[in-house]
This record gives C-alpha cells, sequence and structure tokens, in this order.
C-alpha cells in the first residue's frame, strides 16, 4: 500500500473536485506534504480525515465546524457534535412537517373550491369568527401594486407567512369608495393568522354577506356592484372595509379562469 497518493488519485477516489481538496488545505483541514516537484502528496493521515470530513459534511456540518472538531476531538467531544446535530435535525424536521401540514391543507382548500364549491355569483349570508391578522396599510390603486404589497408584507413576517399555498390573504376597500361606484383603490393587505399566532389587527366576527367569484379579476368590479345593489335592494345595511379573500390567485395559477375571489362586507346590526 502505498504511502503516499497525488491530488488526481483522491480526485478520483472520493468524485472530489480538486479545488475542494485546495480548499480544504486552504481552511487547514488537510495538510498534504510537497514532493520534488512541488505536487501535492496526500498521506493516510490526510485520507483518514477526509474519510471524517466526507461523513460530517453528509450529516450537514459546516466547514467551520468540522475543522474546529478536527483540531482536538475524542469521544465525548464526538457524541456532544452528534447531540448538537440531532437538535438540529429535529428542529428542521419539525419546520418541514409544518409546512407539509401546510400545503396539505392548501390542497383540501384548493380541492373544496373547484370540486364542491359550485355556487358562484350567489349572495350567501354567513356568520363568521373574529380573524386576526398581520396588516399592512398601504394606499394601492392598481392590482400589480397589491401583489407587490402582498410581497412586502410576507417579506416582513418571512418566518410565518407562506404566500405560495396560502388562501388567507386578502385586501381590504373603503365601503364608501366602493358604493361611490369606484373600483380598483385598496388601503391594505392583510394575513389571516392561527389564533395562538403574531398578529396586529382584527377582523371583526358577525353577520357577513358574501359572494364568491371564479375568473379573472375583470369580473370583480362588476361583481361589487352586484353585491352592493342586492344589499340595497334587500335593506341589507352594511359596515366597515369591504373585503376581498383572494382564494385561488396567480401564486396558484397562470390561467385567469380558475382565480377564485371571495367578496365579503360586514351586516350592520340593527
Amino acid at each position: 500500500m502505498k504511502k503516499y497518493y497525488k491530488i488526481g488519485e483522491i480526485s478520483k477516489l472520493y468524485n472530489i473536485g480538486t479545488d475542494s481538496l485546495r480548499y480544504y488545505e486552504e481552511m487547514g483541514i488537510l495538510n498534504p506534504k510537497r514532493d520534488d516537484n512541488g505536487y501535492r502528496m496526500y498521506s493516510i493521515n490526510d485520507i483518514r480525515t477526509l474519510n471524517i470530513l466526507r461523513e460530517l459534511r453528509g450529516v450537514g456540518f459546516s466547514v467551520n465546524e468540522i475543522k474546529n472538531h478536527l483540531s482536538d476531538f475524542n469521544l465525548e467531544k464526538t457524541k456532544a457534535l452528534f447531540k448538537n446535530a440531532i437538535s438540529t435535525i429535529d428542529f428542521k424536521v419539525s419546520e418541514l412537517n409544518n409546512l407539509k401540514k401546510q400545503l396539505t391543507e392548501r390542497i383540501n382548500e384548493i380541492n373544496y373550491h373547484t370540486e364542491k364549491e359550485t355556487e358562484f355569483q350567489t349572495f350567501k349570508i354567513c356568520h363568521l369568527p373574529e380573524r386576526h391578522i398581520l396588516k399592512l396599510s398601504e394606499n394601492i390603486i392598481r392590482d400589480d401594486e397589491l401583489d407587490f404589497v402582498i410581497k412586502k408584507l410576507q417579506s416582513e413576517y418571512e418566518d410565518q407567512l407562506y404566500i405560495i399555498g396560502n388562501g388567507d390573504i386578502g385586501a381590504t376597500i373603503p365601503l364608501n369608495y366602493l358604493k361611490g361606484g369606484n373600483y380598483g383603490r385598496f388601503d391594505s393587505a392583510f394575513y389571516i393568522v392561527d389564533e395562538k399566532e403574531e398578529y396586529d389587527a382584527i377582523i371583526p366576527a358577525g353577520d357577513y354577506l358574501f359572494m364568491t367569484v371564479k375568473g379573472s379579476y375583470s369580473k370583480i368590479a362588476p361583481s361589487w356592484k352586484k353585491l352592493l345593489e342586492y344589499a340595497e335592494n334587500q335593506k341589507i345595511f352594511t359596515e366597515g372595509d369591504a373585503i376581498e379573500l383572494y382564494i385561488i390567485d396567480n401564486h396558484d395559477t397562470s390561467d385567469e379562469n380558475e382565480y377564485i375571489t371571495q367578496l365579503q362586507v360586514k351586516i350592520k346590526n340593527n
């Protein structure tokens, strides 16, 4: 068995680039000697170190963590290193399980609205509980600006809020603005959160008149007009901001015909 191996041999044996081997040398993890021609020569000790390095990198340790560990380690230090790694893995598993749960719920929600929800363009009255929201107040006058504000909202609460796989994103519209026959101005974007999560505003509980609209956003303005005319004809008095919930939008599909938007407005108590 040879005592020393050239960099090309090590690169081929471990299927690792020579640049990576040079980087590990720069980091002080590998220490190949030089032959008379200046070529790197890797010893059995370097191979042992590289074996440990590859195993620890495969588990997820950083190069700096590996360097610190290899500088002085024994069984107790190795066990401590692995225990810390297990804690990190458990945290990542918890995060992935939470994301899996959210995406599964989102699939179920999409299935409900695309397969079971058939009463589009129908007026309904439903009692809704208090809803906690994260809210970003802006003066928004175009749909593309609304999308930008929603992205700002996500960035502000990036540890808490996913856009993809989320049907709890919406916007508020001044009710008087809609009643004046106008559309296209929004005064906030929001995200509905669970009761136990951080929030900064509340959509009050109460009876809401709502309509579910399927298709392009071009249908929204005439749908609001119909809903408010229905409320007036039925002597249903409304209050608060009008609400749009983007149940299925351009984060879920590029086909505008598949969009689903729910219009909601709170009914004033007598």
